[in-house]
């Protein structure tokens, strides 16, 4: 199936900061294959297992990052239009996002105040909400403006029974909400500097290609853990990702919280002995980690084009569980007229890879993680530098919890 995408919805300005962004990625890459090393940090790091296992911990953890800190909920383009809406349940409380007819998104908790049944079960366009269960309507800002027999609630404003809000904020192409209401957002505070590596993907302007959701039974960090590090690729994917990147090769930026790193790709040995100025156009732009939970794969599909692929990894309801939203977009920029199937073709790829070999591993290491001794320790390398920068951030927000 072809699609057009238009070249003149990117900015020109952006897609130079890009095109600087990734070669310079790629010329520091190319430095690390031809040494045959890797960045490191400066020990090795020693972990509790019980950061995976105790649902105590667990407990602070979810209120710590997942309902206090800004989470990403979807791209700008999965709500494209006023009227569109989804829904946003895996932090626990019911969360729903609609695109207002100012173009804005709202958030709010998807309970009618009536008698706190969800106000949204299926998501299409539209320009109201309405409860099934009394008929109760609110407009896409939230306020009530249907209240079959009124009568019956005199004495109470109403204005008082609209939707409760949520913090939300969209910047960057990225929709972030707060689970906790109340309070705001300030995203330039949560992203710091990583910002402007992420204003010239132009996220707001990649299409949505397919979604999907990977349950798996590990810890969401173990999960989390397998996309960090390149150390495995050898020996976890020798007929996969192992014969498109190397192993245990890895270029490394530190951004706060938030990380990019890059796996080289086996394509660049082809000219690694050529000037730069002969080198050919590559689409690969490493793996952006924005803390807690997301990770954009920014990557090519060969002879096509770029491609995103993001992964969401949630806690489930218990320690040794956890939920994985799997997305994959088409930049702006990929092309004039091309086959959307192959971005189709490569989540299905992606899911497969995660599924059957990464989250195998994830399983029976959380499995094990329970009958560990007292005193264990797991240990990350050296070499395992943003996977040891990921945890210092996690036990820097969870010191003094409770």
């Amino acid at each position: 199936m072809a699609t057009l995408v238009d070249p003149s919805r990117t900015d020109p300005r952006l897609e130079e900061e890009r095109r600087r962004s990734h070669y310079a990625l790629r010329r520091r890459t190319l430095e690390r294959m031809r040494s045959k090393s890797t960045d490191l940090d400066a020990e090795p790091m020693r972990i509790d297992p019980a950061i995976y296992t105790d649902p105590a911990y667990a407990e602070r953890e979810r209120r710590a990052l997942f309902h206090d800190l800004p989470i990403v909920a979807g791209l700008s383009r999965d709500i494209p239009a006023p009227g569109d809406m989804m829904l946003f349940d895996v932090l626990g409380p019911p969360i729903l996002l609609v695109r207002a007819k100012s173009g804005e998104v709202n958030a709010f908790l998807n309970i009618c105040p009536h008698r706190g049944a969800k106000v949204v079960t299926e998501c299409s366009r539209r320009t109201r909400l309405t409860c099934r269960f009394h008929a109760w309507t609110f407009d896409l800002e939230g306020k009530l403006i249907g209240q079959p027999g009124s009568e019956g609630f005199q004495g109470i404003d109403r204005a008082d029974l609209g939707l409760m809000p949520v913090p939300v904020a969209e910047r960057y192409g990225l929709i972030f909400v707060c689970a906790t209401p109340g309070g705001q957002i300030d995203i330039d505070a949560h992203l710091g500097d990583f910002a402007t590596e992420l204003a010239h993907l132009e996220l707001d302007k990649a299409e949505p290609i397919r979604r999907s959701e990977i349950s798996c039974d590990a810890n969401w960090k173990y999960a989390l853990d397998t996309y960090g590090e390149s150390y495995h690729f050898a020996s976890l994917h020798p007929t996969t990702i192992g014969q498109l990147a190397y192993s245990n090769i890895m270029v490394y930026d530190n951004y706060g919280l938030h990380a990019r790193l890059a796996f080289p790709r086996a394509e660049f040995m082809d000219y690694s002995d050529r000037p730069e100025a002969e080198w050919p156009h590559t689409d690969y732009g490493g793996l952006y980690m924005l803390f807690p939970n997301m990770v954009i794969n920014v990557n090519s599909i060969p002879g096509v084009g770029q491609f995103y692929g993001v992964s969401r990894i949630f806690p489930g309801d218990t320690p040794d569980t956890s939920r994985t939203l799997l997305s994959t977009y088409q930049p702006a920029h990929s092309g004039t007229e091309v086959d959307v199937g192959k971005w189709a073709d490569m989540h299905d790829f992606i899911q497969k890879v995660i599924t059957e070999e990464d989250y195998s591993v994830s399983r029976d290491g959380q499995a094990n993680l329970r009958w560990a001794p007292p005193g264990f320790r797991t240990v990350l390398g050296r070499n395992e530098i943003a996977l040891q920068h990921w945890h210092r951030n996690l036990n820097r927000l969870m010191a003094g919890r409770n």
